[in-house]
């Protein structure tokens, strides 16, 4: 395989394993590394209001993803001593230390609003704007009576709930945007190489 490319797919928080990667960069001249960007995501919003929860469900999730990125961080520094801060990092780390080339194929998300609209719209909608502040509410609530009659673990329980269906909702909600997305990229990078 003569000048080739290995477009890299990111599991973000696991290591991939040395040798493989290691195997694949001796064959191959550059490395593509796919990705999403978030940063435009206030002039996506003032374009079009609409957008919003998917943009709340993509700020959620990355969020929670470098949570779990320090996490891993952590646990390679303290098991193996490496300063672990990403797999893509990584495999940009040690392509360059081989001497390969490596570029980002990045996204953004305007350029995928102009694109397609339809992957912006999740379908539940009226779902999420009717039933989720009812939810809040009535966590709330419970969670109140809960703690003031003194039913400590029945409160703990529905305030935990409720923290978790604000934090999970949004993510579900943006899982047909990020299928779309990265049928898109995928595209994007085939046309690359």
């Amino acid at each position: 395989m003569c000048c080739g490319c290995f477009i890299y797919g990111s599991v973000h928080v696991k290591m991939p394993r040395r040798d493989v990667v290691e195997r694949v960069l001796g064959v191959v001249d550059y490395v593509l590394l796919e990705g999403l960007g978030v940063r435009d995501w206030r002039e996506l919003v003032r374009r079009d209001w609409r957008t919003v929860i998917v943009v709340v469900g993509l700020l959620t999730y990355f969020k929670i993803l470098r949570l779990l990125t320090k996490a891993a961080n952590l646990y390679y520094r303290l098991r193996y001593g490496i300063d672990f801060r990403g797999d893509m990092r990584y495999v940009a780390e040690l392509a360059r230390r081989m001497g390969k080339r490596v570029e980002r194929v990045d996204e953004y998300l305007l350029s995928i609003y102009e694109r397609n609209r339809e992957v912006f719209r999740p379908r539940l909608v009226l779902f999420l704007l009717v039933l989720l502040p009812c939810f809040v509410v009535y966590g709330l609530w419970a969670t109140a009576v809960g703690f003031l009659t003194r039913h400590y673990a029945q409160a703990t329980i529905w305030l935990t709930s409720l923290l978790l269906t604000i934090a999970v909702i949004p993510i579900i909600l943006t899982a047909p945007f990020i299928n779309a997305t990265t049928t898109m990229r995928d595209a994007k990078l085939i046309n690359r190489v």
